[in-house]
């Protein structure tokens, strides 16, 4: 075991928003500076999560039959999330494999390092989703394994004779290493769940890989879901500016209204253009796909849609968020909407839970990378004492609500997707999330 470096370096913590005057938004992070030393994991660091009380697992009694049909034949009663389901019988002793880029060597490249932060950022949210496990009534081992961003590194850890017998791995992250270890995990019949990485160009289908991430194109489905439910009579007009969101999510969300037969207007953006001509008398929904850090296309976008305000709803990506100068009331008066996969903008009950353990543990408040440890190994966890191997035929189409994300499991023609977008709409200064 080689016991990773002590750096004490302090993280970044929540990023200050712009809009921290809003009522209901997390605290900036600007008041909790950390004053505890770092812990970083270990390399190939293996903790035991065991339950803190006994949970009886109600079985109904079936005829007895051969030894391999047992188990599709004598069912548990689980409640989960509120909801009563009758599951196969299982064990409730699991392992999970952890396989990051933790960089525990002390030599590093500046990317490494800052790869490092954010593995560690993660990874302090894992050790919050441990102390919750053990509310539940089933063990877990688990494995931390090291990658080093190395897919020479990652082949290696794979041929230990560990990884052949884990019931579930979460990661690795890049796209070359996540395809060795899906192919790895679906001859094996293990699920692989994708914590950064969207996966959607593989050699075929694998019901084993879920991508806990949204992509652009499950974000355009929840969009256009949006779309259809409260604006279904009204126009759409997305304004592109070519730039890297654009790229994506722009391209992802056009591909989707073509499909699914949904007359838009795309246009291109254009500084001197005057937004209202392209309105008409018509309610319209304005999409723009704009990201500069100057503002100045979201600027100019608002006020050429003044005149029309009252039948405008302007849409956009959470990072309006980050202005230091944002124009409230100008931005309300046109119904300003916004897209995010980061639901802990606005508190939840959960959302308090992760931050006051991080702030008892690390006088700080923690980042979305934080979250993402949290919500992902919980969903783990929560997934596997319950379901057990079986949880894909359970939770499919089921939407799983964390501290800063859902998890609500689509199957693609090559894997499990996670269909999730939150959209919030601006009123009264307040970030009001809509249902």
């Amino acid at each position: 075991m080689i016991l990773a470096p002590n750096r004490q370096q302090l993280l970044s913590g929540n990023k200050v928003f712009a809009y921290l005057l809003l009522p209901l938004l997390l605290i900036s992070c600007v008041a909790f500076k950390k004053t505890k030393k770092v812990e970083w994991p270990a390399d190939e660091e293996i903790v035991e999560v065991k339950p803190e009380k006994v949970v009886e697992k109600s079985v109904i009694a079936k005829p007895k039959v051969d030894a391999k049909d047992e188990e599709t034949l004598v069912y548990s009663t689980v409640l989960f999330k509120g909801e009563e389901f009758r599951v196969p019988q299982h064990k409730h002793n699991f392992d999970i494999a952890v396989l990051l880029p933790f960089h525990t060597d002390a030599s590093n490249r500046s990317m490494d390092k800052r790869r490092a932060d954010v593995m560690l950022e993660y990874y302090q949210g894992i050790k919050i989703a441990i102390n919750q496990a053990r509310q539940l009534g089933s063990t877990f081992t688990v494995h931390f394994y090291d990658t080093d961003n190395d897919t020479s590194k990652l082949k290696t850890i794979l041929k230990n004779p560990v990884m052949d017998k884990v019931d579930l791995i979460l990661g690795p992250t890049s796209e070359d290493q996540v395809k060795i270890a899906a192919y790895f995990a679906r001859e094996r019949k293990i699920p692989l769940l994708s914590p950064f990485t969207t996966m959607s160009n593989l050699w075929g289908n694998n019901p084993y890989l879920f991508n806990l991430q949204p992509s652009d194109a499950m974000q355009a489905l929840v969009f256009l879901d949006y779309f259809k439910k409260y604006h279904g009579s009204e126009k759409l007009l997305i304004i592109r500016d070519g730039q890297s969101f654009d790229k994506s999510f722009g391209e992802a969300l056009v591909a989707e209204c073509n499909k699914q037969s949904i007359n838009f207007t795309s246009v291109k953006y254009d500084q001197y253009a005057k937004w209202s001509n392209f309105l008409g008398p018509d309610k319209t929904v304005v999409l723009l796909t704009a990201k500069d850090k100057r503002k100045t296309k979201l600027d100019n976008v608002v006020t050429g849609l003044q005149s029309k305000a009252a039948n405008v709803t302007l849409v956009g990506p959470e990072e309006w968020l980050d202005y230091a100068n944002a124009s409230y009331d100008q931005w309300q008066k046109v119904n300003i909407t916004l897209m995010s996969t980061n639901k802990a903008q606005v508190m939840n009950y959960e959302t308090k839970h992760v931050i006051e353990n991080y702030r008892l543990n690390y006088n700080d408040d923690p980042s979305k990378y934080t979250f993402m440890g949290h919500d992902q190994m919980l969903f783990a966890f929560e997934a596997l004492d319950a379901f057990g191997s079986h949880f894909p035929l359970f939770l499919e189409g089921k939407s799983i609500d964390y501290a800063n994300t859902t998890i609500s499991l689509t199957k693609s023609a090559t894997c499990f997707q996670n269909k999730f977008l939150q959209l919030y709409k601006l009123e009264n200064n307040e970030l009001r999330a809509v249902e």
